[in-house]
């Protein structure tokens, strides 16, 4: 099942188009919107499309400028950043190794959440200022343990350094505030956030029951280790 209620209508046509699209059979969902589907934790307004083969961006350019009225505002090798209507919309190659394969639901084809984590490790390890980074990370927690999580980013990323991931998930200095969240039917607490981050740390073999801002952030329902 989707947690449609987390794209607006407009968004979510525009996902099943580019889904759709023969141009984009290669392509398939990541980051934002892709976790707020499978989880429903929050909204989310962008897509972010990728592939794990390089592809011509001149060629796709001028495709989805025919087809979609795609703006364009950035673009480089295997990389196209722009707008469709009011959607922002990124098509980019991410030559890195699927861990899971993907998921097809309801005609939506995206990556799974052992993959959608180690990206979020890697964009947070990279550029730790997006909120949301952190927000999502907690929300896995219920899905997925610490260990399951820093596994899938040394599976994907195998070069990388885990130690500086852990160090990155406790490391809020950088962090803007400003950028605005907006979670399903609750008020979010960065407290609540920072102190599932800790724990994840301190108990990582542990999942987590889902978050509860109506509890202090200290008593919060543990699940079984993962055997």
């Amino acid at each position: 099942m989707l947690y449609k209620e987390t794209v607006s209508p407009t968004t979510l046509e525009l996902l099943n188009k580019l889904i759709a699209e023969p141009l984009l059979k290669d392509f398939f969902l990541v980051g934002d919107t892709a976790l707020s589907l499978q989880i429903g934790h929050r909204m989310s307004i962008d897509l972010d499309l990728f592939t794990t083969s390089e592809f011509d961006e001149n060629a796709l350019l001028e495709g989805m400028e025919t087809n979609y009225r795609f703006q364009l505002d950035y673009q480089q090798k295997n990389t196209l950043k722009g707008r469709i209507g009011d959607v922002k919309v990124d098509l980019i190659a991410h030559r890195y190794p699927l861990l899971e394969n993907l998921i097809n639901e309801d005609g939506v084809r995206m990556a799974g959440l052992k993959d959608i984590g180690a990206m979020k490790i890697n964009a947070i390890t990279g550029n730790g200022t997006r909120v949301k980074d952190y927000i999502d990370i907690a929300y896995l927690s219920s899905h997925l343990t610490s260990i399951e999580l820093l596994e899938a980013y040394q599976g994907k990323y195998v070069n990388r350094n885990p130690l500086m991931a852990i160090k990155s998930l406790v490391y809020h200095q950088d962090i803007d505030f400003s950028d605005p969240v907006e979670i399903m039917d609750e008020n979010y607490s960065w407290q609540f956030i920072k102190t599932r981050l800790d724990q994840m740390l301190e108990e990582p073999e542990i999942l987590f029951g889902p978050l509860n801002y109506a509890e202090s952030p200290k008593n919060e329902i543990k699940r079984n280790p993962r055997r």
